[in-house]
């Protein structure tokens, strides 16, 4: 493939390269791109031969969103039910990535149907910038980063907020929630407080320099520890394998929200842990 970027309302094409066919032979091409689908025949303004071995498609008015594998299919006059020539079967091509369009829903505390995030892409650019991060080149990447953090942090920390969802049987994310308080003031139960934010970027971060959200910690979860002259630590029996990734930055973010943070007292969450 030549080019795998589309820009909705750009003159620009995407261009497949094969080898060891003839595109000028075809009697038709059939092009399943997401849920839409274009043929030589019927869409000339979309699929076009520009040589032997080049098929370009202009998607400038495509409605997909994110990356999208494209599945193009070969007739000529020895076939009736068409040949696949590259597909996400066949494994010789990549996705095509759509430039331009969300995947993300936003929640913003008013129980946003099927959200996936509290974050925008816009936001989480800027913070980047600001804090001086590297983010990846293409918006579904980025999304992606997003949708992961939050999804991490729904599963991590549900069960350490105070308080509770406000319609536990519909919204996706901790948030928004009733009975919350940090720094001595009630959380509203339509707010998302502008640590979630942060929280939900820094694991972004995390995600996108490769930390595995499933990954086993490795090391005993701490029972006591003394400072007397010489350092000493005791270990929680059969506590070395709960399958959360650490990302410190984050807990320290979200303690004043959680029942250690209420209660003001040394919990796991001060000192850099997540399990």
């Amino acid at each position: 493939m030549a080019q795998n970027l589309v820009i909705p309302g750009a003159d620009n094409k995407v261009r497949f390269e094969f080898g060891g066919i003839d595109l000028n032979l075809a009697t038709d091409l059939s092009i399943v791109f997401g849920s839409e689908v274009y043929t030589l025949l019927l869409n000339p303004t979309i699929v076009f031969i520009e040589s032997a071995t080049t098929l370009a498609l202009d998607l400038n008015a495509t409605a997909e969103v994110g990356k999208i594998f494209a599945t193009v299919k070969y007739f000529d006059a020895g076939t009736t039910l068409g040949e696949d020539i590259t597909s996400r079967e066949l494994g010789n091509s990549d996705q095509i990535v759509v430039a331009i369009g969300t995947q993300l829903i936003i929640e913003d505390g008013s129980v946003v149907a099927d959200a996936n995030s509290w974050v925008t892409d816009a936001e989480y650019k800027a913070f980047a910038k600001l804090k001086g991060y590297s983010v990846p080149a293409t918006q579904p990447d980025r999304e992606a980063n997003l949708a992961n953090a939050y999804d991490f942090i729904n599963m991590t920390y549900e069960q350490r907020l105070q308080g509770g969802r406000v319609t536990p049987q519909t919204q996706t994310g901790v948030l928004p929630r009733n009975g919350m308080i940090a720094y001595n003031a009630f959380v509203g139960n339509d707010e998302i407080p502008n640590d979630f934010k942060n929280a939900q970027m820094l694991a972004a971060f995390s995600i996108n320099d490769g930390v595995d959200t499933n990954a086993v910690k490795t090391d005993a979860d701490l029972a006591s520890f003394t400072v007397v002259g010489v350092y000493a630590e005791t270990y929680q029996a059969n506590s070395n394998t709960p399958t959360l990734a650490q990302m410190p930055a984050v807990s320290r973010t979200l303690t004043p929200y959680t029942n250690a943070g209420l209660g003001g007292g040394l919990s796991r969450d001060n000192m850099g842990f997540l399990g």
